[in-house]
């Protein structure tokens, strides 16, 4: 029973991740994941700069 219940609990999860990635709300999480990672690099380039001038 508890083989069954880990089989199903493993066939949601994968199906949660394939929904996801063909979902068009996962491509607009991708993107605003893109632009806060841009952003965190362009803080981190600046800091980076700020110290190298010292």
């Amino acid at each position: 029973m508890k083989v069954f219940i880990g089989s199903v609990i493993v066939l949601l999860l994968i199906g949660a991740g394939i929904w996801l990635m063909l979902s068009p709300s996962f491509k607009k999480v991708g993107e605003t994941a893109s632009k806060v990672k841009e952003n965190f690099k362009e803080e981190n380039d600046g800091n980076d700069n700020a110290e190298k001038e010292k």
